[in-house]
């Protein structure tokens, strides 16, 4: 069965720079291989926040910042990376739950789910983010870098956003919540995420 996947240049190139640093061990290129493909499956045809870039884009920078900018070595990390809204993005929930604990094994699998947003509305959302948030910085570490990566590669994107309202709110809630997280995780991630979200104006 033959899959309309979204790829534009940079996700052949982000792909290839990826298992670079992993090509030595054929059994993590195959497992990042396989991340890279489910990936493209579960996002084919979503683009980030009305723009033309494939959504898989931002699972691809988000795993790229762990390996390229924080040399993480940890291929788990990397595909969980690669993976980590693959239960919030996909359509049937229950069948990829299923295939991330067969093909990537119950820890991929966990880091994920603590990784999955709550679904919020206005009236529950703080309590709910609060929450949230706690749990990941009392678990353990793969998750926190991760969602750290995540935050900076959005507010890296939102720098040029023309919804500057959105962008604004984002910072803020960054600010509040992700900042502390990555002050008490990595100094280096810390600071770059303060540069990325001062960026935003």
């Amino acid at each position: 069965m033959s899959m309309q996947w979204n790829l534009n240049n940079f996700t052949k190139i982000a792909f290839t720079k990826l298992i670079q640093p992993f090509g030595e061990d054929l059994n993590d290129v195959v497992k990042i291989t396989k991340a890279f493909g489910f990936a493209a499956n579960v996002y084919s045809g979503l683009f980030r926040n009305e723009s033309q870039e494939p959504y898989i884009n931002h699972a691809m920078k988000v795993a790229l910042i762990l390996s390229d900018e924080l040399k993480v070595r940890d291929v788990d990390t990397i595909c969980a990376a690669i993976l980590h809204d693959a239960i919030d993005k996909g359509k049937d929930v229950n069948e990829i739950v299923e295939e991330l604990k067969l093909n990537f094994g119950e820890s991929v699998y966990d880091t994920i789910r603590s990784l999955t947003e709550p679904t919020t509305n206005e009236e529950n959302r703080e309590k709910l983010l609060v929450n949230y948030f706690d749990n990941i910085s009392k678990g353990p570490k793969m998750p926190r870098f991760i969602k750290i990566a995540d935050r900076l590669d959005n507010a890296r994107f939102l720098k040029n956003d023309r919804k500057k309202e959105k962008a604004l709110r984002y910072k803020e809630e960054t600010q509040k919540y992700i900042l502390p997280l990555a002050e008490k995780t990595d100094d280096t991630m810390a600071l770059k995420l303060s540069i990325a979200l001062y960026e935003i104006k």
